[in-house]
């Protein structure tokens, strides 16, 4: 048995659904159970809605909701043939509609929203995407059979990033996955959401439909779990910055993390953990070319797995260096410079500290914080903004000195404002102004993967 989990891009339009549905054809000898995320930028207009209602704007909110409504109305028409289908699906639609122009219309007259209403809002994109792609498939042929995820993904309640519960998941994916699966039908199952015991809707946060697939395929011991995207896989390099990335075979899960991190999107690693902690492989495909390999994600590196995996790269970040006023050994200056930080709701993207001195590197929405003027209170602060990271990875920086001295020899030429290893040991990150940010991955990637080509 096998998951497969197409992504918001890949269930877009009626086009890229009758495609996925020949993909799954492709796969019905594995068994698959399939996870679908919402059409692509329902997500975010979900969320612009639930915004608009929380602060009363009404005119803000129609034309939201009518975008919403003609995307999944467009994709009833153009991916349901038979006429008695194409009307039962349409009337479903038009009825979760109504629920959500209720629910949002109850925000709306509080003037206010809770996590919890939030989540049930949120939950709408895949509740109305897993009903269509079921229907798109069933009309195609296919043997589908809509599960409901808040009777499956059982949830604590920390609305908004709800922690699957493994147990509950298993024991109900044996009662309502296993004989679909054992009967020959194809469970389509919508991504991101679930419940807890009591029936309150819960979402599970970033790459919540990642995380969906992982712990049902973690509960059924798949034999793979494959992500469908818009991307050949996890590639050498930003392919917007390098013309001439190329896809990883495979990378391992500590090398996966490292490039989320500093900038590939292809998925988020802590949603795929369950999945890894079983030892079940991650392969990531592309729908567009869907007879490529893709890139596998293991536990550990594969035996012909090079030394470095990519160079991630992101810009807009800020620096800033907090030094001591006293200039003396205080045990209580760094922890009071986090606590600044934390309280800003800012998380590091790096961190290197000495006894009376750190510098760290943020988001570029610190600007909009008061954390420069809360750092002043207690230190000198000097602030660089308009800086990028960049970040090679690769198993090789661990367990070979020749590698990593390699790395930080071709970093050195770029001058960079600082150096920090990886806290994994799988990567070297490096503080550039942006302006050279570019031309700084270009030159790695030519040294480290296009001369090995």
């Amino acid at each position: 048995m096998i998951v497969m989990k197409f992504g918001g891009t890949s269930v877009a339009d009626a086009a890229r659904i009758r495609a996925a549905a020949e993909i799954v054809r492709g796969r019905l000898p594995r068994q698959p159970v399939v996870v679908v995320s919402a059409l692509a930028g329902v997500t975010d207009l979900l969320a612009a809605a639930i915004a608009c209602a929380k602060e009363g704007e009404r005119e803000g909110l129609e034309p939201l909701l009518a975008d919403l409504g003609r995307r999944h109305r467009w994709a009833v028409s153009g991916c349901v043939e038979d006429a008695s289908r194409r009307h039962d699906l349409g009337l479903e639609v038009d009825a979760l509609f109504e629920d959500l122009r209720q629910l949002l219309r109850s925000v709306r007259v509080l003037g206010e929203g809770t996590p919890r209403s939030s989540d049930a809002l949120l939950a709408f994109g895949e509740i109305l995407s897993s009903r269509i792609v079921a229907a798109a498939f069933s009309d195609r042929g296919l043997p589908a059979r809509l599960v409901d995820a808040r009777e499956l993904v059982i949830t604590d309640a920390s609305f908004g990033h709800a922690e699957p519960s493994p147990d509950e998941i298993g024991d109900r994916g044996r009662r309502l996955l296993t004989p679909a699966i054992e009967a020959g039908e194809v469970p389509i199952v919508g991504g991101f959401f679930g419940a807890t015991l009591d029936g309150r809707t819960t979402t599970l946060g970033r790459g919540g439909s990642d995380t969906s697939a992982a712990v049902i395929g973690a509960a059924l011991s798949a034999e793979e779990i494959e992500i469908w995207t818009d991307v050949d896989g996890v590639m050498t390099a930003d392919p917007r910055r390098v013309p001439a990335a190329r896809r990883c075979k495979s990378v391992s899960f500590a090398e996966a993390a490292e490039l989320a991190y500093y900038g590939a999107k292809v998925l988020h690693p802590a949603s795929i953990a369950p999945a890894v902690r079983c030892l079940i492989p991650v392969r990531v495909l592309n729908t567009l070319r869907p007879d490529g390999e893709g890139t596998v994600i293991l536990d550990a590196v594969a035996a012909d797995a090079p030394p470095l995996a990519s160079v991630a790269s992101r810009g807009g970040v800020t620096a800033f260096r907090v030094a001591s006023k006293t200039l003396r050994v205080d045990p209580g200056f760094l922890p009071r410079v986090l606590a600044a930080v934390d309280d800003e709701a800012l998380v590091p993207d790096l961190v290197v500290s000495s006894e009376v001195a750190v510098t760290l590197v943020l988001p570029a929405r610190v600007a909009e914080s008061t954390l420069a003027a809360r750092l002043r209170a207690f230190a000198d602060v000097e602030v660089r903004d308009s800086r990028g990271i960049v970040c090679v990875v690769g198993h090789g920086l661990a367990r070979e000195g020749a590698v990593r001295g390699g790395v930080l020899k071709a970093l050195s030429a770029w001058d960079p404002e600082m150096v920090a290893l990886g806290g994994s040991a799988t990567s070297v990150a490096a503080l550039v102004p942006e302006a050279r940010l570019d031309a700084c991955v270009r030159a790695l990637h030519r040294e480290f993967f296009e001369a090995a080509a």
